[in-house]
């Protein structure tokens, strides 16, 4: 999240209640928020899992377990820093199933135990197309005899990707369908048979097809935008309080969670129902919404305060709940 400038602290007035001495107060925080994505869909705080199928026929299951993996890659530099969160999971094709129907993708995420999940169906891929070798320049060449020519490697792919979040209220599978042509140089000797050749680009296949798959995986990539979030608290208070603060300014979510957390039992309702708002805000910027619905659920039973209307409507916004 990127910090901005804190705004002038002011009486929170109608939005909880008329500013008197021990009133609480509050100051604005505008992070940059995750959205949805192109595909529509928002997969922060969501886990998620990559399935591919398999035909046994060696070019098409090499070609699709490298896209898958290019795939969840991609998603995790995302959403999860790099760290490997995504599983790559595989299953075998059965003639006659529909893999994009929903009640496949459902048992996929009952069996994963993922939120959303991604299966990639076995791919159309066209015959390898040679070209006629060519004799390599000079400072292009490599070490060996073998090595003096090189020929192209050219072939097409049709993929189809279907996607069920089984969090998001539309409850349905999308299904993407792409395509491109893709090619490899292959090092000969100049008579080497291209039916030969051909088997040699399959060496290449990892590579490009995980490039593919971390194209592909554009679609479903975070898109950001800043908003604004009030944070409470109560000045010349406990100091718990203007620590809090100073940690939710600074974006430390989980040291102003701690502090906030000291105050959820304090006598005054009131106070303990601002406290658990914070936490509950606190909860949401930190990834974890599920959390921050019940902290704003104990707020506004102990006290309804006005903003955590506000609050639960993003966080059901941006969650896509």
């Amino acid at each position: 999240m990127e910090k901005t400038s804190l705004s002038r602290v002011i009486a929170l007035a109608s939005a909880l209640l008329a500013l008197v001495s021990c009133a609480p107060q509050a100051f604005v925080v505008r992070p940059e928020m995750r959205t949805a994505s192109k595909s529509g869909l928002n997969l922060a705080g969501k886990s998620l899992a990559v399935v591919y199928l398999t035909s046994g026929e060696p070019r098409s299951d090499k070609f699709n377990a490298s896209i898958a993996d290019g795939f969840a890659t991609r998603l995790e530099e995302d959403y999860f820093g790099g760290e490997r969160m995504v599983e790559l999971f595989t299953m075998p094709s059965v003639a006659g199933s529909e893999y994009s129907a929903k009640d496949t993708l459902v048992r996929l995420v009952m069996e994963s135990g993922k939120d959303v999940v991604f299966l990639f169906d076995i791919p159309e891929l066209s015959e390898p197309d040679v070209s006629e070798p060519l004799k390599v320049a000079g400072n292009k060449r490599r070490a060996g005899a073998d090595s003096a020519y090189v020929s192209n490697v050219a072939f097409s792919f049709v993929t189809k990707l279907y996607v069920y979040d089984s969090m998001n209220k539309d409850d349905k599978v999308l299904a993407y369908n792409g395509g491109k042509t893709l090619s490899a140089e292959v090092f000969n000797n100049g008579e080497t048979p291209k039916e030969t050749i051909a088997l040699r680009s399959l060496e290449s296949i990892p590579d490009i097809a995980s490039k593919a798959g971390g194209l592909a995986a554009n679609t479903f990539l975070s898109t950001w935008k800043q908003d604004t979030f009030i944070v409470i608290y109560y000045e010349g208070a406990e100091s718990a309080w203007n620590r809090a603060a100073s940690h939710a300014y600074a974006f430390e979510w989980d040291k102003a969670i701690e502090e906030w957390l000291t105050l959820v039992n304090n006598k005054n309702a009131e106070k303990r129902a601002c406290a658990a708002y914070n936490i509950g805000l606190g909860c949401f910027m930190s990834g974890l919404p599920d959390l921050a619905l019940e902290w704003i659920d104990r707020s506004d039973k102990d006290m309804p305060v006005s903003l955590s209307k506000d609050l639960r409507n993003k966080i059901k916004e941006y969650t896509g709940r």
